[in-house]
């Protein structure tokens, strides 16, 4: 799945004509936060002294080597300075934090719709939490509008648009509030705040779609990541609109029904409109795309004034890659590598043996599956030095080089 590269410049041709009440990219002449805003630690989590800070310099911490400029690439969207909560780095000393970083009030007096756009990066880990939340009455009730809780793992960085018409109504006394509660967690980033009656037209449907509409023997692909981990995965495409206003992302909704009704997935900020664009669903056999199924499914076209669903097309599947039947060798895997002691062999339907070859070609170890726990084997007895790991499994076999340290 890949992010929409172009929300940045296609949110300010719509910001040209619009009626903006509420503005904030952190770009003033003074390193601080603007005073304007409110910043506190809500009670009874804590120390009063954690709060939101200022950053600039585009580092996503801890996502990659650093230092980075994630930040700043067009999926994220950002540049300059911008708003975060640092949890991290308040240390194991700081105590826990529910800390809110609130707008100064907006007035929607004579508006008929109302809707807030940002720019975000949330890493999750270690219990940490965000929130944005809206209220209508100066700050007295609080409605969530965008939840990242604890049971979100890895990072959320999709430019965010929210309809809050319904919650705000013509109240002159709006406001916005950014919220992370946590206790030695990660963080959340945000930037480009924007509050506005937008002016223009929702996108155009998109059309084309691909696999053609009620294809069959549709294949499904078996992506193996970083950590070992095979997902199986459908290429689904589209052409997106040309006319009309454009549109800043996509969703793909899928399911085994007409009417899609009962949705079994939904892609987000999904861009259909490149070639090789998937939808990654599923690691085993019995989860995720399956065999020789027929699946319903509509992609939405989405800009800052609405949104429009195309057509509902269908597709069947072919074989699953994951099963006995059409299992793929390449789907093996082991990690890690290097390795000092045990490595793990990744087999997404089981293996039958193992042999491990030194760079003589001398065999120095052979051990079946039955005799491996957790598809874990011990090295430890080897030498450092390079090995080849030959795995087999269903009358096939596939050679990895790996480094003994």
């Amino acid at each position: 799945m890949k992010k929409i590269t172009l929300i940045a410049i296609l949110m300010v041709s719509f910001m040209t004509n619009a009626q903006v009440i509420l503005s904030e990219n952190f770009e003033g002449s003074n390193f601080t936060l603007p005073t304007t805003w409110g910043n506190e630690n809500l009670q009874p989590m804590g120390d009063a002294s954690l709060l939101w800070t200022l950053d600039t310099g585009g580092d996503a911490y801890y996502a990659t080597t650093e230092p980075n400029t994630y930040l700043y690439t067009a999926s994220c969207g950002m540049s300059g300075n911008y708003a975060i909560f640092n949890s991290d780095a308040y240390g194991s000393a700081g105590g826990a934090a529910n800390s809110a970083f609130t707008s100064p009030a907006f007035d929607c007096t004579g508006l008929s719709t109302v809707i807030l756009t940002f720019n975000q990066w949330f890493t999750a880990g270690y219990g940490g939490e965000a929130f944005v939340e809206v209220s209508a009455d100066g700050g007295s009730t609080w409605t969530n509008v965008l939840t990242y809780d604890a049971t979100v793992t890895g990072l959320e960085y999709d430019p965010q648009t929210i309809d809050i018409t319904a919650i705000v109504g013509t109240s002159a006394t709006s406001h916005v509030r950014f919220r992370y509660a946590g206790d030695y967690a990660y963080y959340y980033i945000i930037d480009d705040i924007v509050v506005q009656q937008p002016a223009g037209s929702a996108p155009d449907a998109v059309t084309t779609p691909n696999p053609a509409n009620a294809a069959a023997d549709v294949t499904i692909n078996a992506y193996t990541a970083g950590d070992g981990t095979v997902y199986k995965w459908v290429e689904v495409g589209f052409t997106s609109a040309t006319t009309g206003d454009l549109a800043t992302s996509f969703d793909a909704t899928y399911s085994l029904n007409a009417d899609l009704s009962d949705p079994v997935l939904t892609d987000t900020n999904y861009d259909g409109s490149a070639s090789n664009n998937g939808s990654l669903w599923g690691t085993t056999v019995d989860a995720g795309w399956q065999a020789n199924t027929t699946y319903y499914w509509k992609a939405t076209a989405i800009n800052i004034n609405g949104q429009t669903d195309s057509d509902i097309w269908s597709f069947t599947t072919a074989g699953d890659p994951l099963g006995v039947d059409g299992f793929t060798i390449e789907a093996l895997s082991v990690s890690p590598n290097p390795v000092k002691d045990v490595i793990t062999i990744n087999s997404p339907v089981g293996f039958d043996s193992v042999e491990v070859f030194n760079q003589l070609g001398q065999l120095v170890l052979k051990s079946n599956a039955s005799l491996i726990n957790n598809n874990k084997l011990d090295l430890s007895a080897l030498n450092p030095g390079m090995y080849m790991l030959q795995i087999k499994a269903d009358n096939k076999s596939k050679t990895v080089k790996i480094i003994k340290e």
